[in-house]
Order: C-alpha cells, then sequence, then structure tokens
C-alpha cells in the first residue's frame, strides 16, 4: 500500500511540475521556461525530455511549443526528445508540428549507431506505412520522406561483410 502511494505522490508531483511549466509559458513565454529548465544543471530539462521522450502526451504537447524558442541548447535537447518520440507517437507529434518542424523531428538521434539507425528508420517508415491515418497525411508523408532521405543520404551506410577468401 505504500509503494501504491508512493508511485502515486510522484505521479502527482509529475503532473505539479508539468502544470508548473505550463503556467510559467502562459505567464513568461518560451524563452523564459527553457531558461528555466537550463538554470537547475539540467537535472530539470534532462527529467522534461525523459517524460517528452515516452511519449507523456502532455510533456510531448510542451516540448513541441518550447522547441521554438531561441536558445540553442535547449532546442537541442526538446529536439533530441521529440526525435525519439516520434518513433513511438508520431501522429501526436506530427498533429502539434508545424510543416517545417516535420524533417526535424522526423530525424535519427544523436546517440544511434549507424546499424541501430538504419533498422529504427526501416522501422518508423514501416511504422507509417502501416497507419492509415499517417500514411495517408501530408504531414504523415512528410516524415516518411525525411526518414527515407536520411536513410539514403547520411551515415546511414549499411554495407555487406566481404566474404572471407578461402585458401
Amino acid at each position: 500500500m505504500l509503494t501504491a502511494l508512493g508511485l502515486s505522490a510522484t505521479a502527482a508531483h509529475a503532473d505539479d511540475t508539468l502544470a508548473e511549466l505550463e503556467q510559467r509559458l502562459a505567464r513568461h513565454g518560451v524563452d523564459a521556461v527553457n531558461a528555466h529548465l537550463l538554470s537547475h544543471g539540467g537535472g530539470a530539462m534532462s527529467a522534461f525530455n525523459r517524460k517528452t521522450a515516452a511519449c507523456e502526451l502532455p510533456a510531448v504537447s510542451l516540448a513541441v511549443r518550447l522547441a521554438r524558442g531561441r536558445e540553442p541548447h535547449a532546442l537541442g535537447a526538446h529536439g533530441e526528445a521529440l526525435r525519439a518520440a516520434s518513433g513511438a507517437c508520431a501522429g501526436f507529434v506530427l498533429a502539434l508540428s508545424a510543416p517545417s518542424e516535420i524533417p526535424r523531428y522526423c530525424a535519427t538521434l544523436a546517440s544511434w549507431g549507424p546499424a541501430q539507425m538504419a533498422r529504427e528508420l526501416r522501422r518508423r517508415i514501416a511504422a507509417i506505412d502501416a497507419d492509415e491515418v499517417l500514411r495517408a497525411n501530408p504531414r504523415g508523408q512528410s516524415c516518411k520522406a525525411a526518414y527515407l532521405y536520411e536513410l539514403h543520404h547520411t551515415r546511414v551506410v549499411v554495407r555487406p561483410m566481404p566474404r572471407a577468401s578461402t585458401p
């Protein structure tokens, strides 16, 4: 029972944190919220972006708005989290994004190596093709095009291993 109370208290705190960030956004604007998140040694930014990457919808919604700020470090952190989220809740990320933002969010994560990058890009392309709404939607098609471009034009080069010669 104590564990259940602890989990609900943690969830309530997370909701309070997002609500506080939303209020700060309404009062002071995007750049003030990003400065606030960065002023706590990156811990607050990291915690917020973990929620975004995990597709917690209120966090994703807020991250899309915060990614429109001016602070480069904050933009990079939010962009990375939104790229992670677009693999699990692409429809939501794309619905909130401006058409010009879609290629930025439909891209690979910096932490992926070439093999993981190729696998994940192919998985995400297949997920868009399998989703009737995304497949028929211009935003879904834009996202797929961004993934295809990256698959064919970036460091994602997966070559077959040379065959060992036998003497």
